[in-house]
């Protein structure tokens, strides 16, 4: 035993956990007969409650080391559930699949750090924006010594998706070493968007299953899938509203890619599931989500400098303009209709009313009221107070509300900075399909922006994610760029 001690030192026993020497027989037999034993003293004590424990963890316990040692297999598991965790919470209710996944971009950020020292190598948290998101983060780390915050409690609840999902970012720039990679992980979020898409399509024409169906009643939610005598298809997501902001932004990006690539078969899936995500947003009923592919359009426009583009602004204008006007029983056109009368609408004027109110309280509060001290969390947790009651209702006004004025300023820098450091970088760039792609996220960054102020984009699930993940994807695209014109030059 003392050999075997010896043989692993401390620094040879971390390269075994992040899986970088192999298990000598020794040490697998001693591993095997202390889990048979503890195994077998926790079924004395406990029953068939401690097999059926250790057995999910014999299932989750290769997971978790697999996404310590390849952070690939652990951002392909969070893109599944990206898209599939309200499934899962739908049909088991109570089980913690969100602190799971938590504990999931930990273990992927520890096997990562620890690979960067091992190696001295820390490019993975070197990018363009690096400083904006580390600022960005830091705000609300700080805002937990917030002197007026009525919870520490909701901070720990908001932290854990504000800088947890955020942690994402240097992930996958960390993995995305080669076109093929970066290739293989977008590709990959446009099928499983476009499976949820199909998901929406089939829920607007043969109705929700029945345990969807049941958990929409026990949660009192018929009112957030049910407007205007139509039901609201939401796919494999929460809900509709993020569904439909979800399928305009994958619709439109891979509709603009379609003219980037030149595989045909490329060009094909791409015009699919650009199709498929569009008619799903239909579906949606999610009105701030049509204003996506409009903005997403004319930042394609302006992104592109060819002044003969410009032109082609008075088409979609002419559209909307008819659009507006027309009269038509189809209800998805009516819905978009609403969009040009906002005012005339009833939950518009509350909501103006709402953010009338909350200015002079968020000049007066630079840092804010403190994380989750309004909406959901306000309500929970520090329930009574004024905030609490305020239905911030826009991802812009809940950043103001519970980070401050400056807070926003660091929030719309962040937005800024991606905005403006992808549009310079992408002047220069000259691989036409990772151009297409850097382009096309920029627009749906860009078209991202109009609509926090209708409502919470980037903070809410599973866009809280997903952002992350194409954010990273636009810079890679960018560094890989520069390195093919590089060693072309050379």
């Amino acid at each position: 035993m003392a050999g075997l001690i010896n043989t692993y030192q401390p620094y040879e026993f971390g390269k075994m956990i992040f899986g970088e020497q192999k298990l000598n027989q020794p040490t697998i037999w001693v591993i095997v007969i202390g889990i048979s034993s503890v195994v077998g003293l926790l079924t004395v004590k406990m029953g068939l409650l401690a097999p059926a424990g250790i057995t999910l963890a014999i299932i989750a316990a290769p997971i978790a080391f697999s996404a310590l040692w390849n952070t690939q297999i652990g951002l392909y598991i969070m893109i599944f559930f990206a898209y599939f965790l309200s499934v899962f919470n739908r049909i088991m209710r109570d089980v913690p699949l969100g602190i799971a996944l938590d504990y999931m971009i930990l273990i992927m950020m520890l096997g990562l750090v620890y690979r960067c020292y091992r190696k001295d190598d820390w490019s993975a948290f070197s990018s363009p924006i690096s400083v904006s998101v580390g600022v960005w983060a830091a705000m609300n780390i700080l805002e937990f010594f917030n002197p007026i915050a009525s919870s520490r409690l909701a901070w720990f609840y908001v932290i854990r998706p504000a800088v947890g999902y955020l942690l994402l970012f240097f992930l996958a720039l960390s993995v995305l070493k080669s076109k093929r990679e970066l290739y293989r992980l977008l590709f990959t979020l446009i099928a499983f968007n476009t499976f949820s898409a199909l998901w929406g399509i089939y829920q607007y024409f043969f109705g929700y299953f029945d345990w969807e169906m049941a958990h929409i009643m026990r949660n009192d939610a018929i009112h957030l899938v049910f407007n205007d005598g139509r039901w609201r298809s939401f796919g494999s997501v929460g809900s509709p509203a993020q569904y439909g902001i979800l399928m305009a932004f994958t619709g439109s990006l891979c509709l603009m890619m379609v003219g980037g690539f030149k595989s045909w078969r490329t060009k094909t899936i791409l015009f699919m599931a650009g199709s498929i995500s569009m008619l799903a947003l239909l579906y949606s009923g999610t009105r701030s989500a049509f204003v996506i592919p409009a903005f997403f359009f004319v930042v394609w426009v302006v992104l592109s400098g060819k002044k003969r583009w410009y032109a082609s602004l008075v088409l979609p204008i002419v559209g909307l303009l008819v659009l507006a006007n027309i009269e038509t029983n189809i209800y998805q056109l009516q819905r978009i209709q609403t969009i040009f009368h906002a005012t005339q609408d009833k939950s518009y004027q509350v909501r103006a009313q709402n953010r009338s109110m909350i200015a002079p309280w968020i000049l007066s509060h630079p840092i804010g009221g403190g994380l989750g001290s309004t909406g959901v969390w306000g309500t929970r947790f520090s329930p009574g107070t004024f905030l609490a009651n305020f239905p911030p209702d826009s991802g812009l006004i809940r950043v103001s509300v519970e980070l401050g004025w400056i807070g926003l300023i660091i929030f719309l820098n962040l937005y800024g900075q991606t905005i403006l450091r992808g549009a310079i970088a992408y002047r220069k760039m000259i691989d036409k399909e990772l151009r297409v792609i850097t382009a096309g996220i920029i627009c749906g960054v860009a078209a991202f922006l109009p609509v926090e102020w209708g409502q919470e984009v980037v903070g809410v699930y599973p866009i809280s994610i997903l952002f992350w993940l194409y954010t990273a994807i636009l810079f890679r695209a960018i560094a890989l760029d520069q390195q093919s014109d590089k060693q072309t030059t050379t």
